[in-house]
């Protein structure tokens, strides 16, 4: 039985990408689905930054969050307004 490693070529051996996490480098779905998430998450903040040119409450309302969850994400990400502003 042949299965899919984590960056797509075929297994052999047909192993679980869960069981080999810590030595072989397999991640469970929940962690990768997680992985993606977060950098959905950061593209979207960053293309509203852009889009309103570093404006935050504007971004907030472009993204339909609250301005505080818009705050402690980018903090999270280490994203800065500042670098979309235009001068």
């Amino acid at each position: 039985m042949l299965g899919l490693s984590y960056d797509g070529a075929m297994r052999r051996d047909g192993g679980s990408p869960v069981r080999r996490h810590s030595g072989g480098g397999w991640s469970s779905l929940k962690e990768i689905a997680g992985r993606a998430a977060a950098e959905a998450e950061r593209q979207a903040i960053r293309l509203a930054l852009h889009a309103t040119r570093g404006n935050k409450s504007e971004a907030a309302r472009l993204l339909r969050v609250d301005y505080k969850t818009l705050h402690l994400k980018m903090k999270l990400y280490g994203i800065e307004a500042r670098a979309f502003r235009v001068p």
